[in-house]
């Protein structure tokens, strides 16, 4: 039985995450994702070359001993928000007469809308970027618009309106390097929120002036989808690391214990938690008692603060982004915490879900990315919609007291 593998690898902030996927012909999957502690990278940014080193080769290493077959020489990896631009683009071409449109076609179109971009975004941007994405939203034979798939339509012209994604040539160096010195080929980069993305969608769902939002251990992103195309993605430098540094420095602990109160008592919803009830907070062989409510509070704060960001941004990319949004979609680590779709619904005016990945081994929205990137490499093989390019994504790379003012907090937090 013929197969497909598709080695994955995700460098996050707190752990790092190895996948191989085996496709088998008849659609049958199998999936074995294993995790090590991420050190040296920090929101997506290799800090420390060797640390993350070890972190890979120690992921990598639990996957060749959990899977019984080899692993391929070359894998997808996951970029974040932070080293990418986006853009939606539109470029034409016409033939001498009527024609049928082929694949050559719709590359053309592309190859053309990729130097009319770069062209327009000057000589530093060329310097510094590649284009990594290519997804067409649609396209236009003479004036039939709406069109998914042209290939096999007859006309004089073909324009392609298409999102665009481009990510910073130092950091598709360094993740190359990284590679090789675990003896591994860059096959391509995966944008992480369109990763997440794919690892939650479904083919009856669609996407009409819908949020998705990925949020991370060190990163949150965020795509705007209208008539099921993307038209805008964010990337906000902030995960849950964040909210348990801002704990931290409020309760003056050590990590090891913010991160306990974090995952115990955390809730992104303040006005759910019981005022009454009271928590051990523990600072060495010291205890104190308070409120667990604090704890929400802290959270609380920081989450608001990054939706209204994202909410401030909507409406002035364009005001109609949240007048007129049906719902969030929210997945990734952060995700996980409690209430944070109340939190996001009332923030946002719209219904918000928490949505796990598509496997249904792997109900943890944290794996929607690991699982997307098996879902979008095998999409560019569906007939029916161009969901990319191939040839983007599979390029040839190179080698008054601490507990005071509680009810205040409370009272200023919606």
């Amino acid at each position: 039985m013929l197969e497909q593998k598709i080695l994955t690898i995700d460098l996050g902030t707190s752990s790092i995450r190895t996948a191989l996927s085996v496709v088998h012909s008849d659609g049958k999957r199998k999936l074995t994702v294993t995790t090590a502690p991420s050190r040296g990278i920090k929101s997506g940014n290799i800090v420390n070359f060797q640390s993350a080193k070890d972190s890979l080769k120690s992921a990598l290493n639990k996957l060749k001993m959990e899977t019984s077959t080899t692993i391929p020489n070359e894998a997808y990896v996951l970029v974040t928000g932070a080293h990418t631009l986006s853009y939606v683009v539109e470029s034409k071409i016409t033939f001498p007469g009527i024609q049928t449109i082929s694949y050559s076609d719709v590359n053309e179109v592309k190859n053309k809308a990729q130097r009319e971009l770069m062209k327009k975004l000057g000589q530093t941007v060329k310097n510094h970027y590649d284009v990594i994405h290519i997804i067409p939203q649609e396209f236009i034979i003479e004036n039939l618009t709406g069109i998914q798939n042209p290939i096999g339509h007859n006309g004089r012209e073909l324009t392609m309106k298409a999102f665009v994604v481009l990510a910073t040539k130092s950091s598709i160096k360094t993740i190359e390097s990284l590679l090789r010195e675990v003896n591994l080929r860059l096959k391509g980069l995966v944008l992480q929120s369109l990763a997440a993305f794919h690892g939650i969608k479904d083919e009856k769902t669609y996407f009409n002036n819908n949020l998705v939002i990925y949020m991370g251990a060190g990163n949150t992103e965020y795509f705007y989808f209208r008539e099921d195309k993307p038209i805008l993605n964010k990337h906000i430098p902030f995960g849950s690391e964040d909210i348990i540094d801002f704990i931290v420095k409020q309760l003056k602990v050590n990590r090891k214990e913010a991160e306990r109160l974090y995952k115990e008592y955390g809730s992104a919803y303040a006005f759910k938690v019981n005022p009454e009830e009271i928590i051990t907070i523990n600072y060495g062989s010291n205890h104190k008692r308070a409120p667990k409510i604090l704890i929400s509070i802290f959270i609380h704060m920081q989450l608001k603060k990054l939706l209204k960001d994202i909410k401030e941004e909507l409406h002035a990319k364009d005001p109609s982004f949240v007048s007129e949004l049906n719902r969030v979609y929210l997945t990734g680590g952060l995700s996980k915490l409690q209430d944070i779709d109340l939190l996001t619904s009332k923030l946002l005016k719209a219904p918000a879900t928490v949505m796990n990945s598509s496997d249904e081994r792997l109900k943890d929205p944290s794996y929607a990315p690991i699982v997307g990137v098996t879902n979008y490499v095998l999409s560019l093989k569906n007939k029916k919609r161009l969901s990319d390019i191939k040839e983007d994504l599979t390029k040839e790379y190179s080698k008054g007291g601490l507990f005071s003012g509680i009810w205040r907090f409370i009272a200023d937090l919606i």
